[in-house]
């Protein structure tokens, strides 16, 4: 029922209840009971105009999350537990819920305030409701809400953007509104007042992230006069925290009420959801953290791992630094999230991995000329007079008695066994001897930051020391992922239609508009095997080609045919292959797993899990493992796949 509503909702598009009842078939009924369905899963906008008629749009963004559930509960468990992935996939199975609905699921009252024993010291997806408390859940729905992995429900979120953008328009007084000397500045004015509006409906507002700091620090406060603070001016209809929760749903905060009990406890009426752009951003550094393991070594990687971890709390959203205007002067890059050298030597320990990654050549070996033109090596020959000499750089005698007086001096120096390096021979490559001091880390880890900061992707960004400020460094994620793209587009098209294919897409990203004469010279191909893979390309949607007559005769042999490569047109045609791909494969999963539905259904009854051997046949046992195999092998190109997405459309 709610498959079929969805499906006329992503046919048809906005939809009112009267012409989902035409399109559907379905009574009036179904149709309110499905769509209820799709709200709480948060598949489906909704939107009342002003005449009072409600509409309904499928939310394609979330629908299409639902195959990276997998990857969210493997990012919270890895930050924050066990406990928190199984959170994440309650939050993901009932779309939004509040945190009273939360600690019911998992049969915990107010009294259940001690942990409950566990004689092996392990906890097991099928009984962890049994052996978690009251505590563990507030605190793990903290620290979801502190990460962002899970943010505060709002009624934006069931509006599409435009729709928003409608609402914002109406609560932002018109141009008129604003005093400014022209009638641009008062344009301008309103339209940032109408984005300030949406960022406010979009992340919480600072009361709401003041009272979840609260919550970490177990204070008693109660709200006697709501005026005595200069928050509570600010604050929303509903009170984000309240004074105890109870196992059973109902029970609102009110007025007067603390906001804590003894342990300090989120509000029952508060309603979380999944954070996606969260998530979103955390995959990109993933993503990021892999390329650079793939383009410069595991070290560095290492190394640009701690930068985004350190940046991953002042980053909200991937799109967030695309509004970000670009003056064209590198100014607008002191304004991202920032990161000192002294922080991330801090965050990373001294390890043999990162010291030892540098190779270290003996400076006799090294031959600063080898690479020079054969024209410009001069051959050193002896000085036949002392003019010559002089003139070659060699010293005169009156330099000699110079030289050695300072060489004798410089002995005297040397020789004095009361100075600590009096002995010391001069190494040219001092950095190869172990070092424990806190200086040959920063000098390591330095080493690797600017590594990536002089990589070609352009990995981070260099802010030199001032007297005022220390070193630091950002992340400039617009151009970097433009690389990333263009990077991810030429490994598809070389797997594809080969490594010729992929060098000739590549000189098109660089040389723009060319034509075949050129290609041809740039590319090192005969003109027949060149224009073989040109045409495989461009039937396949990846390069374009335009024509440019020379006069109106429009003679094709006075035709300029130029050849080149737009990225937004190859990322189209390259997701839309991926989606029909993955659309492939879940078919195959729903084919292939009707083929022993009576098999797997019997092998997931509760009484037949972890007893397979003993209810379940040779055959079934064997026909069950093939699927599961099949299973597997299909939701990991599923996952593959999703990646490209994610970069493509996403990061």
């Amino acid at each position: 029922m709610s498959r079929r509503i969805f499906r006329v909702l992503l046919r048809e598009g906005r939809l009112s209840i009267p012409a989902l009842l035409h399109h559907t078939g379905l009574s009036p009924r179904l149709v309110k009971h499905g769509l209820a369905v799709l709200l709480q899963q948060q598949l489906v906008f909704w939107y009342t105009s002003a005449g009072d008629s409600t509409v309904y749009e499928a939310n394609t963004a979330v629908a299409y999350n639902l195959v990276r559930a997998g990857k969210y509960v493997q990012i919270a468990e890895e930050q924050l537990g066990q406990f928190a992935g199984a959170v994440i996939s309650n939050l993901l199975l009932l779309g939004h819920a509040r945190v009273g609905d939360l600690v019911q699921a998992y049969g915990i009252s107010s009294k259940d305030r001690q942990p409950l024993p566990n004689g092996s010291g392990s906890t097991t997806e099928h009984n962890i409701k049994n052996y978690v408390t009251l505590e563990s859940v507030h605190m793990t729905l903290y620290d979801l809400l502190r990460v962002g992995l899970v943010s505060l429900v709002n009624e934006s979120h069931f509006r599409s953007d435009t729709d928003n953008r409608i609402e914002a328009g109406k609560i932002v007084p018109a141009p008129e509104y604003f005093k400014n000397k022209t009638k641009r500045e008062n344009e301008e004015q309103r339209e940032m007042a109408i984005l300030q509006k949406l960022e406010e409906w979009k992340y919480p507002t600072a009361l709401e992230k003041e009272e979840v700091e609260i919550f970490q620090k177990g204070k008693k406060r109660r709200l006697e006069d709501p005026e005595d603070s200069q928050a509570a001016k600010r604050q929303r209809p509903y009170l984000p925290l309240a004074d105890k929760v109870v196992g059973t749903a109902g029970t609102a905060g009110t007025a007067g009420a603390p906001r804590f009990g003894h342990a300090g406890a989120l509000d029952n009426n508060i309603i979380l959801h999944i954070n996606h752009d969260k998530f979103a951003a955390i995959m990109r550094n993933r993503s990021l953290v892999a390329l650079a393991d793939q383009s410069i070594c595991k070290s560095t990687a290492k190394v640009y791992a701690e930068v985004l971890r350190r940046l991953e709390p002042k980053v909200r959203d991937c799109k967030e630094e695309l509004e970000t205007p670009d003056f064209g002067d590198g100014s607008e890059l002191h304004a991202l999230p920032q990161v000192s050298t002294d922080d991330i030597v801090t965050a990373l320990k001294e390890s043999t991995d990162l010291a030892n990654a540098f190779g270290k050549v003996d400076a006799s070996r090294i031959n600063l000329t080898q690479n020079d033109h054969p024209k410009k090596r001069r051959k050193k020959k002896e000085p036949d007079s002392e003019d010559e000499a002089m003139r070659d750089g060699d010293a005169s005698p009156d330099e000699d008695e110079v030289d050695s007086d300072s060489e004798e001096t410089l002995t005297s120096v040397s020789s004095d066994s009361e100075e600590a390096n009096g002995e010391a021979e001069y190494d040219p490559n001092p950095s190869t001897k172990v070092k424990t001091s806190e200086d040959s880390q920063l000098n390591t880890i330095r080493d690797h930051l600017l590594l990536l900061a002089q990589h070609p992707y352009q990995f981070l960004h260099h802010f030199p020391e001032t007297p005022i400020l220390p070193e630091r460094w950002t992340v400039h994620f617009p151009p970097l992922m433009a690389h990333v793209t263009r990077h991810t587009l030429l490994q598809t098209i070389t797997s594809h239609y080969g490594l010729h294919a992929a060098r000739l897409t590549r000189l098109l990203s660089e040389k723009g508009k060319v034509d075949e004469k050129n290609l041809c010279s740039l590319s090192l191909l005969n003109q027949k095997s060149m224009r073989g893979y040109l045409t495989t390309l461009h039937q396949s949607g990846m390069i374009q080609l335009q024509e440019v007559p020379r006069d109106n005769s429009r003679n094709p042999q006075r035709t300029l045919y130029l050849w080149f490569f737009d990225v937004e047109r190859c990322k189209a045609k390259m997701l839309q292959e991926t989606y029909k791909t993955m659309a492939r494969c879940l078919q195959r999963v729903r084919v292939e797993g009707d083929k022993v539905k009576s098999t797997v259904e019997k092998a997931s009854r509760s009484d037949v899990i972890g007893r397979e051997e003993e209810f379940l046949g040779v055959q079934e046992r064997e026909a069950l493992g093939k699927w599961r195999e099949v299973e597997e092998k299909i939701w990991g190109e599923v996952v593959r796949l999703d990646d490209m997405v994610a970069i493509m459309r996403d990061f």
